[in-house]
């Protein structure tokens, strides 16, 4: 069997590369963030690999485009299997009809359920009518009008109301309605009667004289008030725009549980069917541990069919994989907008291992990321079984025992963007040590570490420390949390995987403290949760000005969303670039420079440089628009320049390289300066959201925040932020994290990372397992706490980490 050669690859920053992959053999690609790794695994292999096997099944390739490389011999069939979250965007798709175990779950229940009645597997379909809870449509929740998201802001008397949430026609209203209730149209919302609080959101029948003066009427009109509730009621039935509606409910509306199915998605024919006690919609509600243990408990006796029980024995099979691949504490009814990159990677790994196939070149997308120390020996045992069947996998991954574990490796670097592109290491990882230009060699030498922090330099609990008390907490897996978070330091929330964490900080405490603030802000792209849905209290939330979430969710799902628009300087470069002479003589403005807009944009591909080809009836490919070159825009458009470079060669420009180009900029280089900190610098501006990873959707976000102007006292809420970076990137990170604590700020950070957790000023350890197993709070205190602390999970791995500075790299 011989080796994957690779000559001369050279797409995005790579330089001419070359390198050889053994093969049947876990190969790991590393090197700093943006060094590389990706463009040589996915771009270059990944791809390659993938249409190699299209054209062997008979496939023409109709790119017609330039190869990026010399020559690349001994390629398998490739799969790469990816974490971008935006790939992911219809809430019906679940965990469970991802893996295709929903279905076998349905064909169970139609072979074993306690029913009298004839059934067809669309009768257990939460995705078709005919099994589909009628109230919610198989979605397992329902949206409705929320009193504090009509009025965030509860000083403002209903007359501002009206005008800050663009009820235009219901403003002209209410002088006549403060007439009628005798109240002072000046009294602040939260000052008014509870009667007049319930009209002005839901209506009355009493009828008022009303002065109306118009183009076409004035005089005094006689009208009753609909309320703010009934008339969005009306303009949502009314309209057919997708974007209104979007509006109307991420603005207005919160999603609750559906009280008719409970959230099962499912109706009640198919609520009435049961295996054991037990319907379809409450066995897909359990994690996939618990589910494999009901299974297993089962009675032969008690299956009526052979192919019952043969089902019950490959179901079991199939959810036993979920443990190695460590997501045994999802559900199968979870929906896959809502899993972190990891998850999703760690899913795609679990369905290939069912597939059962071999001679395959797998390359993954950091699958170690979101487990716990614990849980690693599980994905180790996962990729041998894929190398067993005789796969070769390719691991792009940062964590140092995968790397360890690995047969080979491939370093890229020396640095990111422009700096890296190079392969500085090949061969034995026993090896790498040796390599001078190797920055992953050094820290795995112990040469170079992520910075610690020694006990006395952490920032102390004392008689001046405040807390946010968290009472009652038993939202998700929660078991009656009780716990006080100190305030103004770094405080870390470990525990394995579906312990509760995100369940007591994300679907807890931040809707508990954001219900306490007058203008709550949430991040964009992100769900916010209903308080009504969360079980608790919290005290202490007095002090903060703010409470800002930043998760892995993508910053858009749309090719033509970029970091550029998200983080807000693509406005101002567009109107930098309608400021130019030759701009201004033809009457351009910065609407012909977004490839969103008919003005600019090419009109064949729409502005996204691409066109979609149909392979076959079932296989499609894009492929790059002749018309622009790929660029998005016409051609008149990119005769304007900036400082030499055209609208695209702007969006084409790493963000290192565009803090050179906007030099003397401050209003573009203040969000820049700070992705570069976060080391983002090799991420392009007009890169398309959907291909980036959990990870760098994340830091965008952070840096979109932390560009914002705040007074401090602000609670940031990072979930897993390490995601995607090397340890030379991390260390940036924890610098950044320190300064946010300076400034009197609250950082609550989840994570796995040992070398983060153990930089906290104090932790927070939920466990001991997950899913049910979990909920509860195992150990509180520093580092060196739970170090010493027998209660632990997450103690022996922090007392095998040096609990004190390390050097920080240059």
């Amino acid at each position: 069997m011989g080796d994957i050669v690779v000559t001369g690859a050279r797409i995005h920053n790579l330089r001419d590369v070359s390198a050889r992959i053994p093969k049947n053999q876990i190969v790991a690609v590393t090197g700093v963030s943006g060094s590389g790794k990706s463009s040589f695994a996915f771009d270059t292999l990944a791809e390659e690999g993938r249409k190699r096997y299209l054209q062997a099944l008979g496939f023409p390739d109709h790119s017609e485009q330039e190869r990026h490389f010399d020559q690349i011999t001994g390629l398998s069939p490739a799969v790469a299997v990816e974490q971008r979250t935006a790939l992911y965007s219809n809430p019906r798709s679940t965990v469970g009809t991802r893996t295709g175990l929903y279905s076998l779950l349905r064909q169970l229940f139609i072979l074993e359920g306690d029913s009298g009645q004839g059934l067809e597997t669309g009768n257990l379909s939460f995705n078709e009518p005919a099994g589909w809870c009628p109230h919610c449509k198989g979605m397992g929740y329902v949206r409705e009008f929320h009193e504090r998201k009509i009025v965030p802001d509860p000083s403002r008397n209903l007359f501002q109301i009206c005008e800050d949430g663009a009820f235009g026609g219901i403003k002209n209203l209410m002088p006549a309605l403060a007439e009628a209730y005798g109240f002072d149209i000046n009294t602040q919302y939260r000052d008014l009667p509870p009667e007049i609080r319930h009209v002005f959101l839901h209506g009355c029948d009493k009828k008022f004289q009303i002065q109306w003066n118009s183009e076409r009427f004035s005089g005094v009109i006689e009208s009753g008030f609909e309320g703010i509730i009934p008339h969005l009621h009306k303009t949502l039935a009314k309209t057919s725009s997708a974007y209104r509606i979007s509006k109307i409910e991420r603005e207005f509306m919160t999603r609750i549980t559906c009280p008719a199915c409970e959230g099962h998605r499912i109706g009640k024919k198919a609520r009435s069917i049961m295996v054991n006690g037990k319907h379809i919609g409450e066995l897909a509600a359990q994690p996939m541990g618990v589910l494999l243990d009901f299974l297993n408990r089962l009675d032969r006796d008690r299956f009526r069919t052979s192919e019952g029980l043969a089902l019950r024995a490959t179901l079991a099979r199939r959810l036993e994989q979920s443990r190695l691949a460590g997501i045994a504490y999802l559900s199968l009814n979870r929906s896959m907008t809502t899993l972190s990159g990891g998850e999703v990677q760690r899913l795609n790994l679990m369905t290939h291992l069912s597939a059962d196939l071999d001679s395959l070149l797998l390359v993954l997308d950091e699958p170690s990321q979101g487990l716990h120390e614990l849980e690693k020996a599980s994905l180790l045992t996962l990729l041998n079984e894929l190398k067993a069947r005789g796969n070769t996998v390719l691991v792009v991954d940062h964590d140092r025992k995968l790397i360890e574990h690995s047969d080979y490796i491939i370093d890229f670097g020396p640095g990111a963007g422009r700096l890296g592109g190079q392969v500085v290491y090949q061969g034995p990882v026993d090896s790498i040590a040796d390599a001078a230009e190797s920055v992953t060699g050094k820290y795995l030498a112990g040469e170079l570490q992520v910075p610690g922090k020694a006990p006395g330099e952490r920032r102390r609990l004392g008689t001046g420390t405040r807390y946010l008390s968290l009472r009652g907490a038993s939202t998700n897996n929660l078991k009656n949390v009780e716990i006080s978070i100190p305030l103004g330091m770094l405080v870390g929330i470990a525990g394995v995987s579906g312990c509760g964490k995100s369940s007591l900080i994300s679907d807890t405490l931040v809707p508990l403290v954001r219900e306490k603030m007058s203008k709550p802000e949430v991040v964009e792209g992100e769900e916010e949760v209903a308080v009504s849905e969360v079980s608790g209290r919290v005290d202490g939330s007095e002090g903060l000005s703010g409470c800002v979430v930043i998760t892995q969710s993508p910053i858009g799902r749309m090719k033509t969303s970029n970091p550029a628009s998200y983080i807000g300087i693509w406005d101002p470069i567009r109107r930098m670039f309608a400021e130019q002479g030759l701009a201004v003589e033809r009457g351009y403005d910065a609407g012909h420079f977004s490839y969103n807009s008919d003005k600019g944009s090419c009109p064949r591909c729409g502005g996204t440089g691409t066109v979609e080809i149909e392979l076959s009836f079932f296989d499609r490919a894009e492929v790059r628009c002749a018309d622009c070159s790929g660029t998005g825009y016409r051609q008149e458009i990119l005769e304007i320049k900036y400082r030499e470079r055209n609208i695209r060669e702007v969006l084409d420009l790493t963000v290192s390289e565009a803090l050179q180009v906007f030099d003397g900029e401050p209003r573009l280089r203040r969000f820049l300066e700070i992705l570069e900190e976060l080391g983002m610098g090799y991420i392009t501006l007009g890169q398309p959201a959907t291909t980036l990873s959990g990870g760098e959707a994340q830091r965008i976000k952070l840096a979109k925040e932390l560009g914002k102007s705040r007074k401090g006292h602000t609670l940031y809420v990072m979930d897993e932020p390490t995601a995607g970076l090397h340890d030379h990137d991390v260390s940036r990170l924890l610098a950044i994290m320190d300064r946010l604590a300076d400034r009197g700020n609250s950082v609550i950070v989840i994570e796995h990372n040992l070398d983060v957790l153990s930089y906290m000023d104090y932790l927070i350890e939920l466990g001991p397992g997950g899913g049910p197993d979990g909920g509860r709070i195992i150990a509180t205190g520093t580092p060196e706490d739970l170090a010493a602390s027998p209660g632990s999970v997450l103690g022996p791995f922090l007392k095998s980490r040096r609990l004190q500075p390390a050097r920080n790299p240059k």
